[in-house]
């Protein structure tokens, strides 16, 4: 019988986030958007315009409540040595002035646009997310229009999760502000 050979050890090749984000500088990426998860490249898809029009509504609704110095809109991560990622949106613990990736101990809240990647957003984007300690996590499911909120990371998952519908009140982490979804 034909079979695939095998080669051992693994010989995929795995990167470290330094050494992905000195490709970054070095711009081997430019014109995609890429991903480092476990050490892999990942190639994300260009959003959509449901997409882009759901991120734009967030980052707006959010900086109307937190003001524009707190919110960021479609940033990097760098989440620990072997994962750096992108996320939609994130509400920062504090105005972030240099011009670098943030860190998990800048964000108060992480929020992913769930158009085309609700496997992706609600598994290991999510696993990502609590093993980071990133208190809250919102996965904004357009086709469902509902909010999956995620809170309180322990051992590298979230103890609490809530759906919110649109137009139902959204509270937003670190305040008493809330904001509504259409």
């Amino acid at each position: 019988m034909n079979q695939l050979a095998r080669l051992s050890p693994d010989t995929r090749a795995r990167f470290t986030s330094a050494e992905f984000l000195h490709m970054v500088e070095s711009g081997a990426f430019d014109g995609m958007k890429v991903e480092l998860i476990d050490g892999e490249l990942a190639r994300m898809n260009p959003p959509m315009n449901g997409h882009s029009a759901a991120q734009a509504n967030v980052v707006f609704y959010l900086a109307q409540k937190m003001g524009p110095a707190l919110v960021r809109g479609e940033t990097g991560i760098v989440l620990n040595d072997s994962n750096v990622v992108s996320c939609d949106a994130a509400l920062l613990r504090q105005t972030v002035t240099e011009n670098r990736f943030l860190t998990p101990a800048d964000i108060l809240l992480v929020i992913e646009i769930a158009q085309t990647t609700q496997g992706r957003d609600l598994g290991v984007k999510r696993m990502l997310y609590a093993s980071a300690d990133i208190p809250t996590y919102w996965t904004i499911d357009g086709q469902r229009r509902v909010v999956h909120v995620h809170g309180e990371p322990v051992d590298g998952e979230y103890t609490s999760i809530r759906t919110v519908r649109f137009g139902e009140p959204l509270a937003v982490p670190g305040n008493e502000a809330a904001i509504t979804l259409d």
